[in-house]
């Protein structure tokens, strides 16, 4: 009987010491990044190519961020295209790959239109398992009597793949700003 009972227990820490073992690779397999400093937004329809920009170098505290206004047209729909970067050191790293990509499965971006009238953003990239990653998709501006507002751009960050099922009540927080938008004439 006392047999029975030690191999239990080695069979039950064999089982733990297993488990561990692939949390610990599931961890290591979403390696990080470095920090995000900048977002640009690229509305593309045609030949017209319309920018939006949020840099801030030396992240919160320091000095004041420079924000592009984005001036798409109302009524018109466009393909969107976010890129992410680090421009805290030189060379500036491009980070858009390894988030979109590289990294889908453990990342979303969100997007919070003020008013909510102002844009419809339908994300166009999904990660394995099928869910909304943001890094590209469909941009359809509002009417025209809404001529300006924002769009809060928050990228979160999950540790495990299947928190991000949970939206934003899991996972950490990469980057969250506003970027001022003004309905061109």
């Amino acid at each position: 009987m006392r047999g029975y009972h030690l191999g239990k227990f080695v069979l039950g820490g064999l089982l733990l010491v297993i488990s561990c073992k692939r949390e610990k690779k599931d961890a290591t397999e979403d390696i990080g990044h470095a920090p995000v400093t900048t977002i640009e937004v690229w509305l593309i329809k045609g030949a017209d190519t319309i920018r939006g920009r949020y840099k801030d170098p030396d992240g919160p505290g320091g000095r004041p961020p420079a924000i592009d206004t984005l001036r798409p047209r109302a009524n018109e729909t466009y393909t969107y295209v976010l890129r992410i970067l680090d421009e805290s050191g030189n060379p500036t790293k491009d980070l858009t790959e390894l988030i979109f990509s590289q990294q889908k499965n453990t990342h979303r971006m969100f997007f919070f239109p003020t008013p909510e009238e102002l844009v419809t953003i339908q994300i166009g990239d999904t990660d394995d398992f099928g869910r909304p990653v943001g890094g590209r998709g469909t941009w359809r501006q509002g009417i025209d009597t809404i001529r300006e507002g924002i769009v809060r751009f928050l990228l979160r960050h999950y540790l495990n793949p299947a928190d991000k099922d949970f939206g934003l009540e899991r996972g950490s927080t990469d980057l969250d700003v506003r970027l001022p938008i003004r309905i061109q004439n």
